[in-house]
């Protein structure tokens, strides 16, 4: 794997983190990076980080909604059980999908694969 893909590598992973101030800073310590992307991550602004962390989380949460009926009336009828299974997903399934379509499929996988209760 190329230095720029494992960088590739590491964001994705951070913005699909809890907390990707964390995450990214942790990356900063990858050794399979060369130290000026490594002093570029450690120097990456933690608000920034923050901020385009929820902008990642908001987008693919809109995504789903959008592409969802049954996602709308789960978040509609149970927005606090549906947000922890969205969190979950969030974490688990790499933020692949170019579109809405595409999300809520993916979405279906893998409530059908965790018995996510809908």
């Amino acid at each position: 794997m190329s230095e720029l893909e494992r960088l590739e590598e590491l964001v994705a992973e951070a913005f699909q983190s809890p907390d990707p101030r964390a995450a990214l800073a942790a990356a900063a310590e990858d050794p399979g990076l060369g130290a000026d992307l490594r002093a570029r991550l450690a120097g990456a602004a933690p608000d920034g980080v923050r901020m385009a962390g929820l902008l990642v989380v908001k987008l693919r949460f809109e995504r789903l909604i959008q592409g969802s009926r049954a996602a709308g009336e789960w978040f509609g009828r149970d927005a606090a059980g549906f947000a922890r299974a969205f969190r979950r997903y969030h974490g688990e399934v790499a933020p692949r999908a170019e579109g809405p379509v595409q999300e809520a499929h993916a979405f279906a996988e893998w409530c059908a694969r965790t018995g996510a209760d809908r």
